[in-house]
Parts: C-alpha cells; sequence; structure tokens
C-alpha cells in the first residue's frame, strides 16, 4: 500500500498542487476575515462562512486527488458527455425558474446549500468542446469523409454546436453575464485553438475586441437592456463615472477604490480592513480582493496574483507540450476559464471593466466555484502525470537500445 502510495505522490504535478493548497489556505483565512465582523454585527456565528469555506477546501482537495487518478478514457465517454449535458441543462433551467439572487436567478437553493450551474457548465463545456474539435480535427487529418446528415441538412456535429450555444443562450437569459462571458470564452478560444491557421485566428480575436470597444462606447448613450437584463445596464453605467452613484450602482467600485487606497503598500494588519464593515457588499466573495489589498496591501495582492498567473501558466505549458489533441484542447479550455475568471474579477474590483459578480479562483468564498476549479485543476494533473509516465518510459526505451 506504502508503495503504491508512493508511485502515484511520484507523478504529481507538484507545481500545480502546492499552490493550489497555498491558495485554498490563503482564501480560508480571508474568508473568515472578510466575512466575521459582519455575522458578529448581525448576532450570527462569527466563524459560520470559515467552516463552511474549511469544508469546501478539503473538500476541493479530495476531488482533486480523485480526478488526478481516474482513467483519462471515461471523460470522453458518450454515456459521460450524454449525462453530463443532461445534467447541466437540467441545472441551468432549473435555475432559470427559481428566484434571483443579487439580480442574477443563476442559483438553485437546496436548504442549507446553493448549487450555481453555470460554474460545472465550464468544467462541461471544456471537455465537450474539446472532444468535439479534436473529432473534428481527426477527421480533417484522415481525410474522412463529412458525416451525413441526420436531420435535414444538419449533422450530428451541426446537432452538437446547436446545444452547446443553448446553454451558453440560458446562462445568458438567467441572467448571469459574466457566466456567459466566460463559458463563451471557452468555446471561442478551443475553436480558435483546433485550427491551424493562427494568423486566421489573431485577426477573430482583434475583431472582437474592437467590436466590444465600440459597442461599449455606443452603450454609453443607449440601453440595450430592459426587464430582467436591466441591472447590467446600470452597472455599466456605474463603471463609467461610479461616484455619481455612489449610494446605488456605484457603492461597490467606490468602496473598493477606498480599500485597494487603503491598503498601500503593506496593507492595514489581517482583520483591520475598514471597508468589509458593512461597506463592500459581500465583501467574502466578489470583492474579497479588495479586502486582501486593503489588510495585507499591494504585497499580499501580488503575491495571490502571482500564484494565481503561475497555475494558469502552468496548465497552459501541460497542453503545449501535450501530444494528443484532445487533452491539449482541454488543458486550454481550463485554463481559459480560470484566466478569464481571474481578469474578470481584478478588472471589475480596480474598475477596468464593469463589476460582472465573478469570484477570484481559489480564495473567494463558495463551494460550487471550489469543485468545479478543484476537478478542473485534478484533470489537468491527470494529463500531467501521464505524461511524465511517457517521458519516463521513453527513457527507458531510448537507455534500452543504447
Amino acid at each position: 500500500m506504502i508503495k503504491n502510495i508512493r508511485q502515484k505522490i511520484k507523478y504529481l504535478d507538484l507545481y500545480l498542487f502546492i499552490p493550489y493548497v497555498i491558495l485554498c489556505m490563503i482564501g480560508v483565512v480571508m474568508v473568515y476575515s472578510a466575512s466575521s465582523i459582519n455575522l458578529s454585527y448581525a448576532d450570527m456565528a462569527a466563524n459560520s462562512y470559515l467552516n463552511k469555506q474549511l469544508v469546501f477546501a478539503f473538500l476541493g482537495i479530495f476531488c482533486t486527488l480523485v480526478a488526478t487518478h481516474i482513467n483519462p478514457s471515461m471523460l470522453v465517454s458518450n454515456k459521460l458527455m450524454g449525462i453530463g449535458y443532461g445534467v447541466v441543462l437540467l441545472g441551468l433551467v432549473w435555475a432559470r425558474m427559481s428566484g434571483a439572487v443579487n439580480g442574477a436567478a443563476g442559483w438553485i437553493n437546496m436548504g442549507p446549500i446553493s448549487i450555481q450551474p453555470s460554474e460545472f457548465c465550464k468544467l462541461f463545456l471544456s471537455l465537450y468542446c474539446a472532444r468535439l474539435l479534436a473529432q473534428r480535427e481527426q477527421r480533417i487529418y484522415l481525410r474522412l469523409p463529412d458525416p451525413a446528415p441526420v436531420w435535414g441538412k444538419l449533422t450530428a456535429e451541426h446537432i452538437r454546436y446547436i446545444a452547446i450555444a443553448g446553454l451558453l443562450l440560458l446562462i445568458l437569459i438567467e441572467p448571469d453575464l459574466g457566466g456567459f462571458m466566460i463559458n463563451s470564452c471557452i468555446v471561442l478560444i478551443l475553436w480558435l485553438a483546433s485550427r491551424r491557421d493562427y494568423r486566421w485566428s489573431v485577426k477573430v480575436l482583434g475583431g472582437l475586441a474592437l467590436g466590444v470597444i465600440l459597442l461599449s462606447q455606443l452603450m454609453r448613450f443607449f440601453n440595450p437592456f430592459s426587464g430582467r437584463l436591466e441591472y447590467m445596464y446600470r452597472r455599466f453605467t456605474a463603471y463609467f463615472n461610479p461616484f455619481q452613484y455612489s449610494n446605488a450602482e456605484g457603492k461597490q467600485l467606490v468602496n473598493s477604490y477606498y480599500a485597494i487606497s487603503n491598503g498601500g503598500f503593506i496593507g492595514r494588519g489581517l482583520g483591520n480592513s475598514i471597508q468589509k464593515r458593512g461597506y463592500l457588499p459581500e465583501p467574502y466573495t466578489d470583492f474579497i480582493l479588495s479586502v486582501i489589498a486593503e489588510e495585507i496591501g499591494f504585497i499580499g495582492t501580488l503575491v495571490v496574483l502571482s500564484l494565481l498567473a503561475w497555475i494558469i501558466c502552468r496548465i497552459i505549458l501541460i497542453g503545449i507540450r501535450s501530444k494528443n489533441t484532445y487533452n491539449s484542447l482541454v488543458c486550454y479550455g481550463i485554463g481559459t476559464f480560470m484566466m478569464a475568471e481571474a481578469l474578470f474579477n481584478i478588472g471589475g474590483v480596480s474598475g477596468l471593466i464593469p463589476i460582472t459578480g465573478v469570484t477570484l479562483p481559489f480564495v473567494s468564498y463558495g463551494g460550487s466555484s471550489m469543485i468545479v476549479l478543484s476537478l478542473s485543476l485534478g484533470i489537468v494533473m491527470n494529463i500531467s502525470a501521464n505524461q511524465r509516465r511517457n517521458r519516463e518510459i521513453d527513457l527507458i526505451s531510448t537507455t534500452k537500445d543504447i
């Protein structure tokens, strides 16, 4: 048994696992620091969110280790993909019919716990799109004929693309703009990464970036949203002039500015944040980075963001090193949604982009996010372990030949 454990540890990618555990530990401490004072004001147990985040962190580490040792062939099975799509679809529909939380109906309330299906959709789309695009690339490489239509002029591949679009549409109409943008990034980046013409991919990304900039400027003068989507426009207008709306939609961003300013280079000290005391709404979720900046300053913030950047770059590197198209695309998909989450959160709390309600990976409070991120990291570590085994086998074979 001990020998078996040593064999598993031998191939464990510690360059991913150690930064991940450190981030989880920082998250637990900062969730307690950001939440305890407001829980005390409400005559609730000050360690309530601490205990929950500890459970989420340990459950996440367990999920990571399990995903590291599963059989990779399970992830590409038609049965698993079908069940996964059905579960995500059902969850998104259920969430749409449930009550709204902070303007977005993206949660399923199940008594003491709440589940966010759009989080699980990120992992599913990373696996599903990778499988679909890898099969497409293999067909092109082998010069196989195009698949026959199964309904009118639609092939099975077309129907799968429509199924992906259906999931994205459900997330958008919840409404959950942050979740929609991250899941759309996964699909877009994987589609571009599966193409051989990288110059064309750069042109597409450049065109999209230009389109977003032009649209954002046009939206300063007219409101394209109505009804349940109205809150998106209010957040957008507050982004351009948060101090004008400091008592309404701009309140979060203004107080985030104050928190970052108060922190300075070394911070006010752990537990000494002012803005978390009723000024920043739910400082332990979307705006936990503001609390980190105020309490442990620029240095602490740099450490957290450096660990996140290391994990993301390591995931992309594992994807580049992989000789299997599917594994590469899985790594790119997982790296994309982690990077998008981090950028949307950092941009939101610093005022670089409108607030989207996206949490900081591995640090913010939340069970759905922690479990999905941990499972995703475990899958990447599984791919990394297989790469190490293959390199070891190749080395032994080369040595024998010599």
